[in-house]
């Protein structure tokens, strides 16, 4: 069962920084030049030449083997060098190309030290909403003094309204940016962090992570929080191999699912369970299907699927019993002749 997260009192948080609060918001364009779509095709072309390359180059090494040092020493520095063109392709941004790189690596060399976290870290970006303004031409900025500001934002943190709190927040700090700026960063940690916890176990993992990374701008996040913040990321890593890999993709929802981190943790480990079932059943391993069929069946009610479960375990019960012994036959007994001999003339 989940359990529901800590939200930290007013007092209870002190931010360490006091700088501006500016949220990420994307300007829309409406005109489109020539240079601008001549750049957005290279870009296309280049995400596509590196998934060719990275994956072009693991199905290499995959089909021939590795059958010597000097091999395993060029695959290595293979993919160490994917590895490093990933994270420049992260730090500029290129989170589509980086994601086709560690995706590649991970096919090859799933223990690839770092290669999942940063497979993360491209899915988180390549997944958070891009913040636009809303449609407001006739907007006009809050006439409230600072000091009413202040407290409509307090009352709306008590009322566990986050949105209303950081909007007041911002509204706040555009008016005076001097009004008690601690006091102002360390109500916008509690809403962003609040309102980052409260997606997250409404399964929105993209936004909860976007709203926790911007709380880090204002204080550390305390430990439920970044417990929290942990599956998520985690979650959005197993979700990326459905479909690609269903062992790796079980193996990662497991531990979600016996967590409780989302309310469909335990429904997508019985799917990929099943679907791991159904690979090693293809395989003629009726055991092991057996046994991830009943473990898909005892994290999620299946009825539909509990005959198939059904005839893996009878097989596999045929299969696992021991030879029949064999009935040994009996030495017969000499029949006893008048001469007291056991036979003979």
């Amino acid at each position: 069962m989940e359990s529901e997260p800590t939200n930290p009192k007013l007092d209870d948080t002190a931010p360490q920084s006091t700088a501006d609060f500016e949220p990420e918001v994307s300007q829309l364009n409406p005109s489109v030049s020539g240079n601008s779509t001549r750049r957005r095709l290279f870009y296309i072309f280049l995400v596509y030449l590196a998934a060719l390359i990275a994956i072009g180059l693991v199905a290499y090494f995959q089909g021939r083997g590795l059958n010597s040092a000097e091999e395993i020493a060029q695959v290595s520095a293979a993919m160490y060098e994917q590895f490093e063109l990933g994270i420049a392709d992260l730090d500029a941004g290129h989170y589509e190309v980086a994601r086709q790189r560690f995706e590649a690596i991970i096919n090859f060399d799933p223990a690839y030290p770092g290669a999942e976290d940063m497979l993360v870290v491209a899915l988180v970006n390549l997944n958070v909403p891009t913040v636009t303004p809303a449609p407001e031409p006739t907007s006009t900025p809050d006439p409230s003094p600072p000091e009413d500001l202040m407290a409509q934002a307090k009352a709306s943190i008590a009322d566990e309204d986050w949105d209303t709190a950081i909007n007041k927040l911002l509204s706040l700090r555009a008016k005076d940016p001097t009004y008690q700026p601690v006091r102002v960063d360390g109500l916008m940690y509690i809403s962003l962090r609040n309102k980052g916890m409260e997606l997250i176990s409404q399964g929105l993992m993209e936004e909860g992570l976007y709203n926790l990374s911007l709380a880090k701008r204002f204080g550390p996040l305390d430990r439920d929080a970044m417990f929290r913040m942990t599956l998520a990321q985690q979650y959005l890593l197993a979700n990326s191999y459905i479909g690609l890999n269903w062992i790796r993709a079980s193996e990662l929802f497991l531990p979600l699912c016996e967590q409780g981190a989302t309310l469909d943790s335990c429904r997508k480990y019985a799917e990929t369970a099943w679907k791991y079932g159904n690979l090693l059943w293809d395989e003629g391993d009726e055991c092991g299907a057996s046994e991830q069929y009943n473990a898909a069946l005892n994290a999620w009610e299946l009825p539909d699927l509990a005959p198939t479960a059904s005839e893996a375990d009878e097989v596999c019960a045929t299969q696992s019993a021991p030879p029949p012994v064999p009935t040994a036959t009996p030495t017969p007994t000499p029949t006893p002749t008048p001469d007291g001999n056991g036979g003979g003339s």
